[in-house]
Parts: C-alpha cells; structure tokens; sequence
C-alpha cells in the first residue's frame, strides 16, 4: 500500500505537492486536500514529502520530521568542487577493513542516487572484510591460470590483453593489479528487465564514489575486476551473492588510502559544446 497521509492540521493547502508530482496523480479539489486516487499511478519519488513546507504529507510510511532539512546542509560550491578535482584513483591502501557502520551508511546514502523510471533496484555486493577480499583475489588467480594456459595466440583484444598481463605480474613478482590489496570491493548490479540497469549502476557507484571520499576513503573504478566477474568467471559473482538475472554494471575498490595528496590536479580546458539556437 502506498500509505499516503496529510495532517489537515499542518497542511496550509499551498498545493505545491500537486503542481509537482511528475507522475500527475495528486489531486486537490477546491476546499479539500490533497490526495491520490488512483495509487497505481504513483512513481514513489516522495516529491510530494519532500516539497511540503510544512511536513504535513506522509507516504509510503515514511516520516517527514525524520528526513534531513535540505537547505541547511548542503554542501558549498567551492567544498564540492574541491572533492570532485580532488578524487583520485587510488591504488595503494591500507589493509586493515573498514568498519561495517560506515559501510552501511555509505551504501544506504548511495542507494538514494537516481535511476531510469525510478526503478530503485540496484543492488550493492561488496565485502566487508579484508580476508574475503584476498580469498577473492586468491579465487580468481587460480581461475585465470588456468584461462591462460588455455588462450591461444588469436585472443589478443585488451581485455585478454590485461588478463595476460595480471597473469605475468602475479606469477613472476606476486604483484596483484586487479584487486590491488584493496580491503573491500563494491560491485553494483541491477536486474535486466529494468529500463536501465548500467546505467543505473554507474549513477550508483559514482553516488558511492563520491560519499567515499568525504568520508576519508580510497576508491578505484576497477575494470579488470569486472571484466573477471562479469565476462570471465560469472560464478564468482554468483558466489558472492550477485543474481544470476543481474546485470553488472560495474566492480570498484574501496578502503583507507595508503597515500595522500595535498592539492587538485590541473587539467586542460574542458570540451564543451555550447547550443545557442536549435
């Protein structure tokens, strides 16, 4: 059930939640409150919780007084542009894990990033200790040994390339460039009947990126990683809990950076394309 209530004492009738509701199944009558006959049609966004201003509507259970007050506590221009120069690829970490607290509240803020249609059905995979990370590492060397010695010279397209590669590092110098002794990984998958699962995904992990950072944590958008779960050993996915009937959009690593740098990079100008007329 969609559970949608106005407090009539708190609503003001401002019918600010009707004019906004993308999916046009507010209703408000002259001299009545707002209400959605027809519930079916509701996307279950909460614009019209969100919007209130006077914390009079409540949906699908949810408490308005429980949600955060957006205009004191968004971040400055200038913080934000400093954390989005100042991410960088990190490919050093420190080993011990990460507690499981800020894991949760990283993903379940990260969970609030947008998807295609509102589907809302990306799911986070990740480990959350740093034993099951080097299992993990361990688990897929045993497997692309065993790849290796069965390519022949015709494999040569650069996924094929890098796995040879990671082969040759780990063999000769034990030097793991896939999981890079990374504490935790991420994985973040959608089912395929949704509009747009990869899409979703990558929304999803740059939204986690981000809440990485600010919280004093490393990130690596890993593709060899999901190139190995998702086209090369698909049952290491599946025993990490991933659906078979997900899509995977993309693999990052994650934990406390080794390293740390004391200033943004500079970068050349932007390619931009202006449209002045159409």
């Amino acid at each position: 059930m969609l559970e949608f209530h106005v407090n009539e004492e708190k609503c003001i009738r401002c019918k600010k939640c009707v004019d906004d509701c993308p999916a046009g199944c507010m209703l408000m009558e002259e001299g009545m409150f707002p209400c959605i006959p027809d519930e079916e049609q509701c996307f279950s966004c909460q614009h019209c919780l969100a919007i209130c201003p006077t914390e009079a509507i409540s949906i699908m259970g949810f408490d308005p007084q429980k949600s955060l007050d957006i205009p004191y506590n968004l971040p400055t221009a200038r913080s934000m542009e400093t954390l989005v120069k100042g991410r960088r690829s990190i490919r050093r970490f420190k080993k011990q894990s990460v507690d499981i607290e800020t894991i949760e509240e990283i993903l379940t803020t990260a969970w609030h990033a947008p998807t295609g249609t509102n589907a809302q059905a990306v799911l986070f995979t990740t480990t959350v200790t740093a034993e099951a990370t080097a299992a993990l590492s361990k688990e897929i060397f045993i497997r692309l040994e065993k790849m290796i010695a069965e390519l022949d010279d015709s494999e040569d397209s650069l996924p094929y390339q890098y796995m040879r590669l990671a082969h040759e590092l780990y063999t000769e110098k034990g030097i793991d460039i896939i999981l890079r002794g990374a504490p935790h990984i991420v994985i973040a998958s959608a089912p395929r009947s949704v509009p747009l699962p990869k899409e979703d995904c990558i929304i999803a992990l740059t939204t986690f990126e981000l809440l990485a950072v600010s919280n004093g944590l490393g990130t690596l958008w890993d593709g060899m990683l999901t190139w190995c779960l998702k086209d090369f050993f698909p049952e290491l996915a599946q025993r990490l809990g991933v659906p078979e009937d997900h899509q995977i959009g993309y693999a990052m690593l994650f934990g406390n950076p080794a390293v740390t740098y004391e200033r943004t990079v500079q970068r050349v100008p932007a390619t931009m394309n202006f449209v002045t007329s159409f």
